[in-house]
C-alpha cells in the first residue's frame, strides 16, 4: 500500500463533507481592495483582514488564490462542525498561498471544527517569518494538513486545553528560530520547534520534519522536532525527522492545568540526520542528588517501533532520567544508534523489550530480549534494513496496521523492530 493510499484510509487527503448551501469566498492578493462580495474569483476579497473579520458559518470555505503573498495574520473565531468544518484552502495554480510575517501566528485557528490545507505558511529567514508561531491552534477538532510550514519558532503550537487536533502530511523546514534566547544563563532559551504541543489527544502523523535547529545560549544548541510540555495522550506517528536537533523531548511545570503530562506515544518515527543530538528526551520527578527535576515527571511515555540512527558524536538516543521508572516510560521494537550514547536509565527502568541498540555507550538495565548489535541500515535507502539485520523478526506485537512506508505490518508472518518492515 502507498503512503497515499496509507492517508486516504486513515481519513487524510478530503475534508469532512460541508453543508451544500454554506458560502465559499475567495482571497486574492493581486486585486485592488476588499470592495467585491468575495463571493467568487472575480470578485475576491484582497487581505487578511477582510477574511479575519467575515462571518463564516459551519461549513463554509475561504479560498486562497495560489501564487498571491499576504502579510499579516489570518485569524478564524468561527467554529464549524463535526459534518461542516470551516476549510482555509487554495483555488487556481501555480505556487502555494504565502501566508507569512506576523509577530504572533500567521494562521491563528480560535474556532472549532477548522481544517487548513495547502498554504506555505512563513518564510525562510528573518524577513517576513512567523515570528512565534506559523499556526497557532487554539479550538478543538482543528485539522492542519498538506502545508508547507517554515521559519517559525515553532511551526504550529498547540495551546494548551486544546484537544484533538490532527497535524498531518505537512512539510516542516527550518522551523529554526528562537523565541527567547538571552545571554543571561537563565535556562529560558526556547524555539526551533517543528510542533510544540501544550495541548491533548493531538494526531501527529505522516509529516516530514527538517531543521528545527538554533544556537542557544543556554544549550549551545536547541531545537525539537516536536516538544511536548503540558501536552498528554498525543499520539506522534509515521513521521521523518531529519536534521533536528532533538525528535521530541517531554517535559511538565507546576502549573499544568491537568496536573499531570501522561499517555503520549510515539510509533513508526524515522529519526536521523548528522545535525542531530538527541532522539526521545523524558524525565522522571527526582535526581540522584535528591533535587526535585523541575519539567517533570511525565507518565506513561510509550516509544514503539521508531528507527533512531544519529552520527553525531554527542549523540544521545534514548535518555530517561531523575527517578525515571517504568511508570515514566516503556519502549518496545525500536532500532537505537547513537554515536556518543545509545540509552539511559536509572536502573528502576526495565519495561525495555525486543529493541536494537547500537552506537556508543548504551546506559540502560540490561533486556534479554533486546538486541545489542549493529542494526544493518541500508545506507542506499535511509532507515530501511538489509538482509541479516537482527531486527528482522525480533517483534511480538502488532502496533500499527502499517509501516513507515505504508507497508502492512507483519505482512510476511514476522514483525519486524524499527520504523520499516523488511
Amino acid at each position: 500500500m502507498t503512503v497515499a493510499l496509507a492517508l486516504a484510509s486513515a481519513g487524510f487527503g478530503a475534508s469532512s463533507a460541508s453543508a451544500s448551501a454554506a458560502p465559499v469566498y475567495y482571497l486574492d492578493s493581486t486585486v485592488v481592495d476588499d470592495s467585491g462580495a468575495g463571493t467568487s474569483p472575480a470578485t475576491a476579497w484582497k487581505t487578511l483582514a477582510k477574511a479575519s473579520a467575515a462571518n463564516l458559518p459551519a461549513g463554509a470555505k475561504l479560498l486562497l488564490r495560489r501564487g498571491g503573498t499576504w502579510t499579516g495574520r489570518l485569524a478564524v473565531t468561527e467554529s464549524g462542525t463535526a459534518a461542516a468544518p470551516i476549510v482555509i484552502d487554495t483555488y487556481g495554480t501555480g505556487a502555494r498561498p504565502v501566508v507569512k510575517g506576523d509577530g504572533e501566528a500567521c494562521v491563528d485557528l480560535a474556532g472549532n471544527y477548522l481544517e487548513v490545507y495547502n498554504l506555505q505558511v512563513g518564510v525562510d529567514g528573518d524577513a517576513g517569518r512567523c515570528s512565534w508561531a506559523g499556526v497557532k491552534v487554539r479550538g478543538d477538532d482543528n485539522v492542519v494538513e498538506r502545508n508547507y510550514i517554515t521559519g517559525a519558532a515553532a511551526g504550529v503550537f498547540i495551546e494548551e486545553g486544546t484537544k484533538y487536533t490532527a497535524v498531518t502530511a505537512n512539510e516542516f523546514v527550518n522551523n529554526n528560530h528562537m523565541s527567547v534566547n538571552t545571554p543571561v544563563p537563565t535556562n529560558d532559551d526556547s524555539g526551533a520547534f517543528a510542533i510544540l504541543v501544550h495541548g491533548d489527544d493531538s494526531n501527529i502523523g505522516w509529516n516530514t520534519m527538517k531543521g528545527s535547529i538554533a544556537d542557544s545560549h543556554d544549550y549551545v544548541l536547541d531545537g525539537a522536532a516536536v516538544e511536548i510540555f503540558y501536552g498528554s495522550r498525543n499520539r506522534v506517528h509515521h513521521n521523518i525527522s531529519i536534521d533536528n536537533d532533538t525528535f521530541t523531548e517531554l517535559g511538565t511545570y507546576s502549573d499544568d492545568a491537568d496536573g499531570v503530562t501522561t499517555g503520549n506515544v510515539f510509533e513508526y518515527n524515522a529519526i536521523y540526520g548528522a545535525k542531530g543530538r538527541g532522539g526521545l528526551v523524558t524525565r522522571g520527578p527526582v535526581h540522584e542528588d535528591g533535587k526535585p527535576e523541575p519539567n517533570g515527571p511525565v507518565f506513561a511515555t510509550a516509544f514503539n517501533n521508531n528507527s533512531v540512527y544519529l552520527t553525531n558524536a554527542v549523540a544521545e538516543g534514548v535518555v530517561c532520567d531523575a527517578g525515571c521508572t517504568n511508570r515514566h516510560l516503556s519502549m518496545s521494537q525500536n532500532i537505537v544508534y547513537a554515536a556518543k550514547k545509545s540509552a539511559y536509565s536509572e536502573s528502576g527502568f526495565t519495561d525495555n523489550h525486543r529493541n536494537v541498540f547500537y552506537g556508543g555507550q548504551y546506559q540502560m538495565p540490561h533486556s534479554p530480549d533486546s538486541k545489542y548489535a549493529d542494526p544493518r541500515f541500508d545506507p542506499a535507502n535511509p532507515l530501511r534494513l538489509r538482509a541479516g539485520s537482527p531486527a528482522i523478526g525480533l517483534g511480538t506485537t502488532k502496533f500499527n496496521d502499517l509501516d513507515l512506508a505504508g507497508v502492512a505490518v507483519g505482512k510476511d508472518g514476522a514483525i519486524e523492530a524499527g520504523a520499516y518492515e523488511y
